[in-house]
């Protein structure tokens, strides 16, 4: 694919501190995504690696991917 051909996609990676030190990166578009690492930057690295190849994985498939849609609520508690 010539770099004229390739799509940019906009997609959100969230980072949880769990309470062991821990952290979780999470991609809100690809659920399967749920890395856990020792520190905050190798769970986001991580992360991007993992959606990376599952998008260049769904290409060579034939499986192009579709960027679902995401809503943003507000909760009053």
């Amino acid at each position: 694919m010539s770099v004229s051909e390739q799509k940019t996609f906009q997609l959100h990676i969230t980072l949880y501190p769990m309470p062991d030190g821990m952290y979780v990166a999470t991609c809100a578009e690809v659920p399967s995504c749920q890395i856990l690492r020792q520190n905050k930057e190798h769970a986001y690295t991580d992360a991007r690696k993992y959606v990376m190849q599952f998008l260049r994985e769904r290409e060579a498939e034939g499986r192009p991917f579709e960027v679902p849609e995401i809503r943003e609520v507000e909760f009053r508690i």
